[in-house]
């Protein structure tokens, strides 16, 4: 649980560190030529699959459903569970926690990190905690949730979710194939 929290920290100071201009990199800075690279940042005031530029009335069910997500993620790893169960809620923690701060402390979700598919002309910005929900909300819905029911909507919903975030890679995919 420990670690979660400061995962989440750890990216509301990321947030911090881009938004206000103290990150040490002329940016736009590659990490991995012309896939990954490290951008100047853009702000999400979208909710749960809407994008937005400007804040908007969809981000109040975005926020109130991170809120509840982080509270069951931090009653559920109060308890003993296997250690698969625990990494990935932890990961889904740090990640959901992480949103749900950026959103409070800032309005906005931050997204830094960029990823382009090269010979493309799309390309997405996402953040750590993205990163994190990305990978572990699958596995987590999974591994965590007893009720099978629950289990294949929170699988589902992992699933969308990531369906949602990856749109432009897909595009980008299927422009640089034809």
């Amino acid at each position: 649980m420990l670690l979660g929290t400061l995962l989440a920290f750890g990216n509301l100071y990321l947030a911090y560190l881009f938004r206000f201009e103290s990150f040490p990199l002329k940016l736009p800075y590659t990490l991995i030529e012309n896939i990954l690279y490290l951008d100047n940042p853009a702000y999400n005031y979208g909710g749960f699959f809407v994008d937005g530029s400007d804040p908007t009335i969809y981000r109040l069910p975005t926020v109130l459903i991170l809120i509840y997500v982080t509270y069951l993620l931090y009653k559920y790893l109060l308890k003993s569970h296997t250690k698969s169960q625990t990494i990935f809620a932890v990961l889904l923690l740090g990640g959901v926690g992480g949103l749900t701060l950026d959103i409070l402390a800032y309005g906005s979700v931050c997204d830094w990190l960029g990823f382009m598919i090269p010979g493309s002309r799309y390309y997405s910005l996402l953040n750590i905690s993205d990163l994190m929900i990305l990978v572990s909300a699958p596995f987590a819905a999974l591994l965590c949730i007893p009720n099978l029911i629950m289990k294949l909507i929170a699988f589902i919903f992992s699933i969308l979710a990531i369906g949602a975030n990856s749109y432009y890679h897909f595009i980008a995919l299927y422009n640089l194939i034809i």
